[in-house]
């Protein structure tokens, strides 16, 4: 990538929202911190720093931004500097061109001066200009308010704004909101924005567009707390009318509501109903006739929905009646098991657990809990030929923190055979973990030679037994082959810290040795070399 076509290498939303940025002055300083090195501040949601390396020629080699973007290999903030390096040639701001800060100018500015440049922004960026209608506008009535929201959110979603734009609009809602009177309206505007914005944000996903959309749960879990709170304000009032109009409202557009990464936002405000046994029977009601329709993975969450009602609202018979109803459901067995255990029914409480593994829906997650569960009643019921078996079965999964325990339950004459009857388990997850902590040298080089990465971890412990020379050997190749790969300066900078270990553990004047060598191979990628320089090589 180079300073002159670095636009080929950036997704094209990203890549106009960077360009957005640099016109709109959101690049507020760049830094030239050593010879190819710059350093940027960037004004987002809030302030990033950008840095960027290139070499003489302006090809970029490293380039990274500390926001949280992970969607793609390149961020706006990213996208906006680079813009900024070339149109001025990389004749650097140094800090002390700033002199004064945008609030300081601006307080320069006369009124008419004030008025031409938000005018001439609000033109160029029509989420700004809608937000700056939505801000000054004397109307707080429902629909106002939300369609002002929708236009800013529209503008964003078809790519002519910002997200900053609606975040704030967000927030604007919020504070328009929260003045209204009418607890029913208020409902009625975060239900409509929170509806509004998952199933925009669920098409953007679909069709591929979810770059930075995420931001806006930031939104919709304000607007989902305040309805919250809201709704409870209405329950307590007693007022029987609001209460059904609300209620209407909610059941409305929970029914055509979208789920977005399983989180559900109305379900807290209607089961604050529950406090109301008609309206419990009439939310009880709605989730068995979705339960009808609803495939295996809803048909559980409905399940917890009614549950999280019983739990709070039922009587100790309702739960216990609940639980053992839905005992195919892997929560409620581990809590018909728990409460079995409370009660010294271990028996049960093994059974339960044991027909949990042979279920025909059990996943390795849940086998997993059964294990767990099993190991917990083995050792309160004091079973310890079961606790054993079942320490060593966990222990092949990978729960290494049993494996003290397992060793402790085995007599000491038959643990060596034990040990390697465990080793030799063609499924064994915590193999790794065994010969290194039983210090078996034979297999751990072995290891090595399979893997030869892990030379490194454990180069200190082969070291002192008969794979000294191998694993010396093994370790040095190692590095070789890692200098072969690396590409990037932080893959430079990796190396040359293995490259330093090297040298401490195993044979300095070899690590000096294959850093000449590598000075020699790879004296054409100047960022190696220089962190060859900084690693004392």
């Amino acid at each position: 990538m180079n300073l002159k076509n670095f636009e080929e290498y950036f997704d094209k939303a990203i890549l106009q929202r960077g360009k957005n940025y640099y016109k709109n002055g959101a690049v507020l300083s760049i830094e030239k911190i050593s010879e190819n090195e710059y350093t940027a501040e960037v004004d987002g949601s809030k302030l990033y720093d950008v840095t960027v390396e290139m070499d003489d020629y302006r090809n970029i080699y490293e380039m990274s931004c500390d926001c949280p973007y992970d969607m793609g290999a390149y961020c706006k903030h990213e996208a906006a500097v680079l813009y900024a390096l070339r149109e001025i040639n990389i004749k650097i701001t140094q800090p002390s061109a700033k002199k004064l800060n945008l609030p300081q100018l601006l307080g320069k500015c006369s009124p008419a001066q004030l008025a031409e440049i938000i005018l001439e922004h609000a033109k160029e960026d029509k989420g700004f200009g809608n937000y700056l209608r939505m801000r000054l506008s004397e109307t707080s009535d429902t629909s106002s308010i939300i369609s002002d929201f929708k236009r800013i959110s529209d503008a964003y979603f078809r790519g002519r704004s910002d997200i900053d734009n609606v975040l704030k609009a967000g927030r604007l809602l919020i504070d328009k909101t929260e003045k209204l009177s009418s607890a029913v309206d208020k409902i009625q505007i975060y239900a409509e924005i929170i509806s509004m914005l998952e199933n925009d944000i669920e098409d953007a996903c679909n069709n591929g567009y979810d770059e930075e959309s995420w931001e806006l749960f930031e939104t919709i879990s304000d607007c989902s707390y305040r309805m919250e709170n809201t709704v409870s304000n209405v329950i307590d009032s007693e007022n029987q009318a609001n209460i059904a109009s609300v209620w209407e409202c909610l059941i409305k557009h929970w029914d055509r509501h979208f789920l977005i990464d399983g989180e559900e936002r109305y379900f807290p405000s209607l089961m604050q109903f529950c406090k109301i046994p008609e309206y419990r029977s009439k939310l009880d009601e709605v989730l068995i006739f979705r339960r009808m329709s609803a495939d295996e993975y809803r048909t559980r969450e409905i399940d917890n929905q009614r549950f999280s009602i019983i739990k709070e609202f039922g009587t100790e018979t309702e739960i216990a009646d609940f639980i053992n109803l839905h005992i195919d459901n892997p929560k409620f067995r581990r809590l018909a098991i728990e409460n079995a255990i409370n009660a010294k029914n271990y028996e049960k409480a093994e059974q339960l657990a044991l027909n949990g593994i042979t279920a025909e829906n059990s996943c390795f997650s849940s086998v997993s809990t059964w294990h767990y569960l099993l190991h917990d009643i083995y050792k309160l019921s004091g079973d310890t030929k079961n606790l054993t078996e079942i320490c060593y079965n966990l222990i092949k999964d990978g729960k290494t923190d049993y494996y003290e325990e397992w060793k402790s339950l085995i007599p000491k004459e038959n643990r060596s055979d034990e040990i390697n009857r465990l080793l030799n388990e063609p499924k064994n997850y915590s193999y790794e973990y065994i010969i290194s902590h039983e210090n078996i040298s034979d297999k751990i080089y072995k290891l090595c030679c399979e893997y030869p990465s892990k030379i490194s971890c454990y180069y200190e412990k082969l070291k002192t037994t008969e794979f000294k020379e191998q694993s010396k050997n093994l370790y040095e190749k190692y590095i070789r082959n890692e200098g072969m790969r690396a590409s990037s300066r932080s893959e430079y900078a990796a190396l040359c810290e293995k490259l330093k270990k090297f040298s401490k553990e195993c044979d300095t004047e070899l690590a000096v040795t294959v850093a000449a060598d590598f000075r020699e191979l790879y004296r054409r990628k100047p960022a190696f070399m220089d962190e060859l320089t900084k690693a004392g090589f």
